[in-house]
């Protein structure tokens, strides 16, 4: 006897999902931005590009075009932490020339 002969089975293509991939990186370059108080402004640009990508992400995950869905989300919150991180660096960051004008150290 011998055993029967299965046809090979189809691969299932692997979708990728590069803008979770890209939030996420994204994300994670922002925070580290925002934790500097001198790169506020960077920290908001990335933080925002990062919620961009990381909802476009989201979305293509949930219609089954793409994978890693979870990623996309956690390169969103990654950005709405670099955002506010960002925005609270460019509030609380002093006017140099007329704090030290005030103290006397510049004349």
């Amino acid at each position: 006897m011998s055993a029967a002969i299965r046809p090979p089975e189809a691969a299932t293509p692997i979708f990728r999902n590069g803008f979770a991939t890209t939030a996420l990186a994204l994300g994670i370059v922002g925070v580290g931005f925002g934790l500097t108080v001198l790169f506020g402004l960077l920290a908001t640009v990335f933080g925002a590009l990062a919620v961009l990508f990381g909802v476009v992400g989201v979305v293509r995950a949930r219609k089954g075009r793409a994978t890693d869905g979870g990623m996309a989300a956690i390169g969103v919150v990654a950005g709405l932490i670099a955002v506010a991180l960002g925005i609270a660096g460019m509030v609380t960051m002093p006017d140099q020339p007329d704090s030290l004008s005030s103290t006397g150290l510049l004349g």
